[in-house]
């Protein structure tokens, strides 16, 4: 009778510990950019080979993420304007949406449309190649409550375009992951860190120096999982002047802040 009720036990602590795949969520997030060298020019390139769209200066950004069934919207605050991204998972369609000076407008394209886009741009240049390196992950036993969870800590080590060993340290949860149809880099463009999409849980926090000097802080700052969300939130406003990538320019999409 003790080996049957320890048994049980057993198996109730695992189900209290077990991960959840959610798929209905909210997800607040915050990060800081400072760059001590940045001095203007034109927008930076994402590790992805993605060009910057909208020019995001120094200092803070908030942002929300909404996950439901495939469908993701990140809406984010920078400061001199919103911007948002609703990706469906289902079509691979991504668009993305500015708003800033009174102006509203966006862009919309499927992956297949923005790979090809990379792939043929200046073919008289060197094009920016995606960075895949291969990563290592290693999970140590340090704790800390970000966002009122407990989250662990653990080690990403890769080399960089460098052929440099970088190691860098992200704090993730293990008590949950997003659900089939999120992509991380979707989140995560804004610190192209190779691997967080294999953590065993949700990354939390993180610190990092991307290679044009600029320091990006990343934290989640609020996680609901029991989030239940109106499928209005993934609609397409009206009000917004979207047209396809393809009709946006060679050098990617332009947002003139003083109406030129």
């Amino acid at each position: 009778m003790k080996l049957t009720f320890l048994f049980h036990l057993l198996l109730l602590t695992g189900a209290l510990h077990a991960q959840q795949t959610v798929n209905e969520a909210v997800i607040q997030i915050k990060t800081d950019i400072s760059n001590p060298n940045d001095a203007g020019g034109a927008p930076p390139v994402t590790g992805d080979g993605e060009r910057v769209m909208i020019r995001m200066g120094e200092g803070e950004t908030k942002a929300k993420i909404f996950f439901k069934n495939g469908m993701t919207k990140i809406e984010s605050d920078m400061g001199m304007g919103t911007s948002q991204m609703i990706v469906d998972s289902k079509t691979k369609t991504t668009t993305t949406l500015f708003e800033a000076m009174g102006r509203k407008m966006g862009f919309y394209s499927t992956d297949d449309e923005m790979q090809k886009m990379m792939n043929g741009r200046d073919s008289g240049r060197q094009r920016t190649q995606q960075f895949t390196p291969e990563t290592f992950i290693e999970y140590l036993s340090e704790t800390k409550k970000i966002a009122g969870m407990v989250c662990n800590k653990a080690i990403i080590r890769y080399k960089n375009r460098k052929d440099e060993e970088v190691q860098q340290t992200v704090w993730y949860s293990p008590e949950f992951v997003l659900g089939e149809g999120f992509r991380m880099r979707d989140m995560m463009r804004i610190a192209s860190i190779p691997g967080l999409n294999k953590l065993k849980g949700f990354p939390m926090e993180f610190e990092t120096t991307r290679p044009n000097g600029a320091k990006v802080f990343y934290q989640v700052t609020k996680v609901d999982l029991n989030a239940k969300i109106d499928d209005k939130v993934f609609v397409i406003p009206k009000d917004y002047d979207v047209k396809p990538m393809s009709e946006m320019g060679n050098g990617g999409f332009q947002f003139r802040m003083n109406g030129q």
